[in-house]
């Protein structure tokens, strides 16, 4: 073969190891580019989930408002579960964790402990 073959062969070869090297360069120079954009979608993906929910919760906040404005027996329902009663009115809450603890069991045969 001839010198020129040998030098096309070399320059052949080292053209396609700087090609790879560049391709190698670019992959490695975008890698983090694209850990960074999934990052930044689960977080828009976090954030829309959130905003959703608070959509909700103020079309929520929206009925319970229309309802005090037109609705008295609402108005009602919520004064007694924040406390208030009309005179003369007794409310009574339980509380549905209080647990009585040595109380006898009553039963048809008698009281059982």
């Amino acid at each position: 073969m001839s010198p020129q073959k040998y030098w096309n062969k070399i320059y052949r070869y080292v053209a396609i190891a700087v090609i790879g090297l560049a391709l190698t360069g670019v992959f490695f120079a975008f890698l983090p580019k694209v850990s960074q954009f999934r990052s930044y979608q689960e977080t828009k993906n976090a954030l829309e989930a959130d905003i959703r929910a608070k959509e909700e919760a103020i079309k929520e906040l929206r009925l319970k408002q229309e309802r005090f404005g037109s609705d008295k027996y609402f108005v009602q329902q919520i004064a007694h579960e924040i406390g208030f009663a009309h005179e003369g009115e007794t409310i009574y809450q339980f509380n549905d964790k209080a647990v009585v603890s040595n109380v006898p069991a009553v039963t048809n045969k008698g009281i059982t402990r």
